[in-house]
């Protein structure tokens, strides 16, 4: 790994890509800083992204719709948009980062792997990717130990991790200290997580990492200068407030889009899906919820016991988080319940054997300019570029159309959520209201500019 790259022709034009896995919950000028970073560093023609649709990792449905994330997406640099299914989107940063990953090796096109870290250094990244990937049955039951007994599975891996390493080794206090950081923040994190899912797939990718700049990643607080880019935290804090400073903090194309499409009265947050989610926790608590991801029997018992508690989303999350269950883990489980995302058989394996299914890649959208990357894609990929939904069905496997229709379902759900919302809200007034329907995935086409 490292040491390949690919070239693609197009005309006589050789071609260098690089990609971006993300959410984009919004875009902003932090984002765009690592489209523009990424093409300095890596010396790529084009970037291409790997998005959330429209719920995210962190178990919370986005601001607003794909569709529309696209569009910001591409206005702020990015060259083409594909959408992480919805299963991955959702999950845990471990399958997260692998199917993102997965997605984009087998493209066949991608060079370059480029991700926001605290810590900027990818070597040290890498060494430790290695380091976690080659842990031993015995850490792993350390580690739910510890994890049993109270402590945070990100807590619990880095004591595990800790005392693997060689007391003797002179510089054993700077790495330790080195190791503690990188195991202790989400970008960090989640940068590990891609190196191992590269090095897992012996992918010839080459991982490029930028150093965050500007706000933490939970950071609430705007900054007030362009030398600090505000958090996409920050900015749903912002919004979650009625407060319109945000918009200082978005690119100028994206701030235009915010203000068209009346995102400040009509954006989505978790609490939205309330009585839907109370409906489908009441309709099965007798059956209990193990079989959904992440579900543990600790955390089925507790929402059976606590349901009668029940006000709204965000509450029952804050009402069942505990030390070893996060609030992130209990959001994302309840919306593997609202959306009926079961345990993947593949997601019992251990990373160094395992093969997540990803059947297609699924077109959101494109610049014009970008068509080549296009072309690169369809003549070396070895899954099918899907850009409309009808054809699907005869590219796919049986089990390929069950996830495309898990994604469709997905999308459906936050439409339905959204439209109603939205028609209350601003009546004919808002853009997507207009027609008083959801959006329907099998008429809506790529976003192209």
């Amino acid at each position: 790994m490292l040491q390949y790259f690919h070239h693609y022709f197009y005309g006589d034009f050789v071609m260098k890509i690089a990609a971006i896995i993300a959410e984009y919950n919004p875009f902003h000028k932090g984002h765009q800083f690592q489209i523009e970073e990424t093409r300095r560093l890596t010396g790529a023609d084009y970037v291409l992204v790997v998005m959330s649709g429209d719920f995210v990792q962190r178990g919370a449905p986005a601001l607003c719709n794909k569709y529309l994330r696209t569009k910001m997406a591409l206005s702020g640099g990015a060259d083409v948009v594909l959408e992480l299914p919805s299963l991955y989107a959702i999950s845990s940063a471990e399958y997260f980062a692998q199917g993102g990953v997965t997605l984009l090796n087998k493209l066949g096109v991608i060079d370059y792997l480029s991700f926001g870290s605290e810590c900027g250094d990818i070597q040290l990244m890498i060494n430790c990717a290695k380091q976690l990937l080659s842990s031993t049955e015995q850490q792993e039951q350390q580690i739910s130990d510890l994890v049993a007994k109270g402590l945070s599975y990100p807590l619990a891996r880095q004591q595990v991790l800790l005392e693997a390493l060689p007391a003797e080794n002179d510089t054993f206090a700077s790495t330790a200290d080195a190791i503690k950081a990188l195991l202790s923040t989400p970008n960090n994190i989640l940068g590990l997580e891609y190196c191992k899912s590269l090095l897992a797939l012996n992918s010839n990718i080459e991982p490029v990492t930028i150093r965050r700049k500007g706000c933490e990643y939970h950071e609430n607080t705007l900054s007030e200068d362009n030398l600090h880019f505000a958090s996409a935290s920050a900015i749903r804090h912002a919004l979650n407030n009625n407060s319109a400073d945000y918009l200082y903090h978005l690119p100028d194309t994206v701030a235009a889009l915010f203000k068209e499409h009346q995102i400040l009265d009509t954006f989505i947050t978790e609490d939205d899906f309330s009585l839907l989610l109370y409906y489908k926790l009441l309709s099965e608590q007798n059956a209990g919820f193990t079989g959904y991801l992440d579900c543990s029997e600790e955390l089925s018992f507790k929402i059976k016991k606590h349901l009668p508690e029940y006000r709204s989303f965000s509450q029952f999350c804050d009402l069942l988080k505990s030390k070893n269950l996060t609030y992130t883990r209990i959001s994302r489980t309840l919306l593997h319940i609202l959306l009926n995302v079961k345990t993947p058989v593949a997601y019992s394996t251990p990373m160094q054997k395992r093969a997540l299914d990803i059947p297609y890649a699924r077109l959101l959208g494109f610049r014009k300019d970008a068509s080549g990357v296009l072309s690169a894609i369809k003549k070396n990929s070895s899954i099918p570029l899907i850009s409309n939904i009808a054809d699907a069905t005869a590219l796919l496997s049986e089990e390929g159309v069950a996830m495309l229709l898990q994604d469709i379902y997905a999308c459906d759900v936050y439409e339905a959520i959204f439209s109603q919302k939205a028609a209350v809200i601003c009546g004919n007034s808002c853009i997507n209201s207009q027609k008083k329907e959801p959006l329907n995935e099998y008429k809506q086409s790529p976003v192209i500019v």
